[in-house]
């Protein structure tokens, strides 16, 4: 092989490693600051040593000016970002649904903080955080990212040039990306919609009767019991809650992934 066909080969593998790297920073389990360096890189190594063989054809040869160098290997980092944010932005309506529960059920609390979910992180959120990777592996929704990874070596070509002669439209693109924001909080509602019926209803309780008593101190009497019927509640529909998440968010990914 000679000299300029290995530095194509290499260049090729450094595009493919980029792209990849970039998702696997934000995809959700990987994207916490928990999560040693050292595993992300080895898991974007080992999937560009798997891809980088698939997509060969669509690699572009090594460029001979600076600038173009430097602008395709940005262009590959923010097509990555892109992909990981949007899984992550997809995945976390199980996160964001225990937000609304934890509300509804009395133990969402300004003393927990969280730099990723706001001010207000709740354990029942951080609980489905946690849970995430191990929900996303036990299901298998972690195959639409990384198909998502690999076809779009294929819809959004590596390289300037190569970008230019698969024109994506870009307008469309942004119309699915917010799409699939607006379905991650439709989902996340839905996820939460017996909590934020019975809350409205138990609310309209307290009021009739604090209503009727005006001396009895009812925050301290409904408190405990809307924590306690809460948590029997949360109990009762957490596996329902994770079998629709599954199957929406499978369907999110999917669809999210063939723009």
């Amino acid at each position: 092989m000679t000299g300029p066909g290995v530095a194509d080969m290499m260049f090729g593998a450094l595009l493919v490693f980029i792209r990849i790297g970039g998702a696997v920073m934000l995809l959700p389990g990987f994207a916490d600051a928990t999560v040693p360096p050292t595993i992300r890189i080895g898991l974007a190594l080992t999937l560009t040593i798997i891809i980088a063989p698939l997509v060969g054809g669509t690699l572009p040869h090594i460029p001979a000016a600076p600038i173009i160098l430097a602008a395709t290997l940005a262009k590959e980092a923010v097509i990555g970002l892109t992909l990981g944010w949007l899984t992550q932005t997809i995945v976390v309506a199980l996160p964001v649904a225990g937000q609304i529960i934890s509300y509804q059920i009395g133990l969402a609390s300004v003393l927990l903080p969280s730099t990723e979910m706001g001010a207000s992180n709740t354990l029942i959120s951080t609980g489905l955080s946690v849970g995430l990777p191990a929900l996303m592996l036990g299901t298998g929704l972690f195959v639409a990212p990384l198909l998502g990874l690999l076809n779009s070596f294929h819809w959004l070509p590596p390289g300037i040039a190569s970008g230019a002669a698969h024109a994506l439209d870009y307008g469309s693109v942004l119309r699915g990306i917010v799409a699939c924001v607006a379905d991650e909080f439709l989902l996340a509602i839905q996820l939460a919609a017996p909590f934020l019926v019975v809350g409205l209803i138990w609310q309209v309780g307290i009021g009739f009767m604090a209503k009727a008593a005006p001396q009895l101190q009812v925050f301290f009497v409904a408190s405990p019991l809307q924590i306690l019927g809460g948590l029997i509640l949360l109990g009762a529909a957490l596996i329902p809650m994770i079998e629709v998440w599954s199957h929406v968010t499978d369907r999110l990914l999917t669809n999210g992934f063939s723009l």
